[in-house]
């Protein structure tokens, strides 16, 4: 976002209110601040009702000069003090459902035809709202905000990925290989960031003539066939299809995880015998030493009794039959010792020492069954307590990724990552989650505990995990458990390489730096370059590490203090879906380069609009034009031709589609010149 003086780059309203082109925010909390800083920062005017005391937030927008209003919009007087009849849309964004649902209810009484954006958690609630008011955009924070969280723990230089009908979109970070203008090097290729070697910042949708070269990186937004075409090679191109699907995945079980967990997750199938591995592991955690020597000396018990009854039974037992087999004493053996004989073989008539025998082995073989059995049951009974609360296979996972804090964020980066082929272990504090049942249902383990607190951190398999999102609602825990992962996790492997029982693995252990991404890309912790915008090789990186965090100025000294480069906040992954549906423009995908916030929208020409007549060279927005669907016929026609490799010379007419990628605040403006003279007016 544009920035000038400490503010955002808006403009300030004359006295009062506005009374017409406006957009009225009901909820001044962070989701609601946001959405007002952005609408402001591009010049479109807001006004903010909220009747809770939050004065830090109030003074900062009062600052700018949007108006607040003191009053709750219930009764209906503050809805009209805010001229919702003369405003362009309503966004509804209050914490609680409830509220969302009786404000917009009594807006739209009060302004049948105004648009509606309202917030809700609940899914079921959403549907029924929608059903009941079609002209309202239903939106969830968590399935806006989920997306770019999954992608932030998944280490691959895929780095967003979005369908748009049959066609897969795909955002790459690459390395710049060769020197010269970036039409040279990188052909039709769509440039969406540039990062010179020392740079702070990036350079946001660079042209085409810019000059690039080696140790310069650049993420390129593509076809897979555009980038093959123009030989670029995608090195996790397996994870294009995984990521695309999370823009079309909205609640319930993810495709290929049914009721039998994931046996057809992309993950497992590139494991087939994964279960072999996970029984024998979870054989030989849950059954300990004790165990062990007790079935030890039932097997010792039984092969001597065997040893001695093959040798000896024939000659001390007159009714022993002739051809008295090693396979009949092992059979009379385990019938002592369970108890269950003697219906054929017995010690009746043997001699006094063979009888003596027999008594010791009934004794001893039926005291040391008795012990594996209770061992088997309390096994037993500890596995099912453990699949009722959903613990699962917590102690067998490996490459995972740790989930701290399971609300409605939590979960949908859950569903996200199993979606994306990713196993998951979720920590969670509150035993009486509401969300419990869901993960039940999805197999996924639930270690119970503080995620702040080593123990638990190991009990979830931290050093065998590839990730840990830190996403409760608590910004310090959020940060406490980061901070406590990155020790333990380093210490664990130090202490392992001293005593020289370090092994290569999958995530160089001791010298990694967590780096949690925030309003950036994932950045994978480790040693490597820093910069957060991947080389391909994060593999090596460490454990990758991902905060949730509310706070920007808490954000801004974690990263100054803890080595942490950014952190992500859900309200403003999710601002540019309300955003684009207060305006009026489709919203298809957003992601992050580094901590450069990016919006991928649909947009169709209007006539007499800004964007009616010029070429794309003489549009100069700031943005991108990925694809420009024009009508296939002069008639009328509704059918459309996407050209998905528009160049300069493209001439824009009315009904134009075009999709275009940019920065928040480029695209807003992109929009409002698209309008007519007298709509901007």
């Amino acid at each position: 976002m544009r920035v000038v003086s400490g503010r955002p780059a808006g403009r300030r309203y004359p006295a009062g209110r506005p009374v017409s082109g406006h957009v009225v925010v009901c909820g001044l909390n962070d989701l609601g601040f946001r959405i007002a800083e952005q609408l402001h920062a591009a010049a479109v005017p807001v006004v903010v009702i909220e009747g809770r005391d939050v004065g830090s937030l109030r003074r900062r927008l009062e600052r700018w000069g949007v108006p607040v209003l003191s009053d709750s919009v219930h009764t209906g007087d503050a809805l009209r003090q805010a001229s919702i009849t003369g405003a362009v849309a309503l966004i509804a964004c209050h914490d609680i459902d409830l509220d969302n649902l009786e404000t917009a209810l009594l807006a739209t009484e009060i302004a049948p035809e105004l648009r509606l954006v309202v917030r809700v958690t609940n899914a079921q609630l959403g549907d029924q709202l929608g059903a009941a008011l079609p002209a309202a955009r239903v939106l969830n924070l968590a399935e806006k905000a989920g997306p770019s969280f999954v992608e932030a723990c998944i280490s691959s230089d895929v780095r967003h990925a979005f369908r748009l009908g049959p066609e897969i979109f795909t955002v790459v970070d690459v390395p710049v290989r060769a020197a010269g203008a970036f039409r040279q090097v990188f052909g039709n290729l769509t440039p969406v960031a540039l990062r010179r070697p020392g740079a702070r910042r990036v350079e946001v949708c660079p042209g085409r003539d810019t000059f690039v070269a080696p140790g310069d990186r650049i993420a390129l937004l593509g076809r897979l066939a555009d980038f093959a075409d123009n030989g670029v090679r995608v090195v996790d191109s397996g994870d294009v299809n995984a990521l695309a699907n999370l823009s079309v995945h909205h609640g319930g079980p993810p495709p290929g995880r049914g009721s039998r967990g994931s046996r057809g997750s992309p993950a497992r199938r590139r494991r087939p015998h994964a279960w072999l591995r996970d029984l024998a592991v979870t054989i030989a955690a849950e059954f300990d030493r004790p165990f062990r020597l007790a079935l030890g000396a039932v097997l010792t018990i039984m092969t001597i009794g065997t040893l001695v009854l093959s040798l000896t039974y024939a000659d001390n037992d007159p009714t022993a039959p002739p051809d008295f087999s090693p396979l009949d004493a092992f059979y009379l053996t385990v019938t002592t010792m369970a108890t269950v004989g003697y219906g054929d073989f017995n010690f009746g008539a043997a001699g006094g020492w063979l009888q003596a025998f027999g008594v010791a082995l009934i004794l001893v073989g039926a005291l040391s069954i008795a012990v594996v059995y209770a061992f088997i049951t309390n096994v037993i009974i500890s596995r099912r307590l453990e699949r009722t609360i959903g613990r699962g296979r917590a102690t067998t996972a490996r490459d995972h990724v740790i989930v701290c804090g399971l609300g409605s964020v939590g979960l949908a980066t859950v569903e996200g990552l199993l979606t994306a082929g990713r196993d998951v272990v979720i920590i969670e504090r509150n035993e009486n989650n509401r969300f419990l049942s869901v993960v039940r249902d999805l197999k996924v383990p639930v270690v119970f505990g503080d995620a702040t607190v080593r123990a638990t951190l190991m009990e979830a398999g931290l050093t065998r995990a590839a990730a840990l999102a830190a996403l409760t609602s608590d910004d310090v825990a959020n940060l406490e458990a980061v901070l406590s992962a990155r020790e333990a996790f380093n210490d664990h492997f130090t202490a392992r390489r001293r005593g020289g029982r370090w092994r290569r693995r999958r995530h160089a252990p001791p010298t990694a730096v967590p780096v949690a991404d925030g309003s950036g890309s994932s950045v994978s912790a480790g040693t490597g370059t820093g910069t957060g915008t991947g080389t391909g090789n994060d593999d090596e990186a460490g454990l990758r590490v991902v905060l949730r965090i509310f706070d920007t100025t808490l954000g801004d000294e974690a990263e100054r203090r803890f080595a942490i480069h950014t952190a992500r906040s859900a309200s403003a992954l999710a601002t540019p879906w309300f955003v684009g549906a207060a305006l009026d423009y489709e919203v298809v995908s957003t992601f992050y380069v580094d901590r450069e916030p990016f919006l991928v929208a649909r947009i169709t020409v209007t006539a007499g609009g800004g964007l009616d007549g010029p070429t794309l060279q003489e549009l100069s927005t700031g943005t991108r034009m990925l694809a420009v669907a024009t009508s296939s016929a002069h008639d009328g026609s509704t059918d459309r031709a996407p050209n998905y490799r528009p160049t300069r010379h493209t001439r824009l007419r009315p009904g134009d589609e075009l999709l275009v990628v940019g920065p928040t605040a480029q695209i807003i403006d992109t929009v409002s010149r698209n309008q007519a003279p007298h709509v901007r007016s």
